[in-house]
């Protein structure tokens, strides 16, 4: 994990600042419970840039084209009750083919709300009829 933003600065201040204890890189790391490896690491970025931020992290590159997500997301807007299944294999018989979890995570990133199918059904028709024997006893209690 990274360290917080705030004993980052504590770093710099106990070891550089004009008017800070001037502690070595062993001291600051007893005091803030860390290695001195991440002492180094942050000393080193700040003499270079004065900077103490999370470099940004760009991640995998994407693996579909704009017009491919695009496509994705209109196949899901015309299947009714669209499920990643659905859609993945509407795309393939358009030649595109592309994982559920692909299709999952751009119908995700255009805002569309995706569940899961339902596995079974959520009444059967015995749990239907006892229900009604029940409420028309109840009924005829009242």
């Amino acid at each position: 994990m990274s360290l917080p933003l705030h004993k980052r600065y504590e770093i710099i201040f106990l070891a550089k600042n004009r008017h800070g204890p001037h502690f070595g890189i062993n001291k600051i790391a007893e005091i803030l419970n860390c290695s001195t490896s991440t002492v180094k690491r942050w000393l080193s970025r700040w003499k270079t840039g004065k900077y103490l931020d999370d470099h940004i992290r760009e991640g995998r590159p994407r693996v579909t084209s704009e017009a491919q997500d695009n496509s994705i997301v209109n196949a899901a807007l015309v299947i009714d009750e669209p499920t990643s299944q659905k859609v993945q294999h509407q795309l393939q018989k358009h030649s595109l083919n592309v994982s559920e979890r692909t299709v999952r995570r751009q119908l995700h990133e255009a805002g569309l709300q995706y569940s899961l199918p339902l596995s079974k059904p959520l009444l059967t028709s015995k749990d239907r009829q006892d229900r009604s024997q029940w409420a028309t006893q109840v009924q005829n209690l009242d």
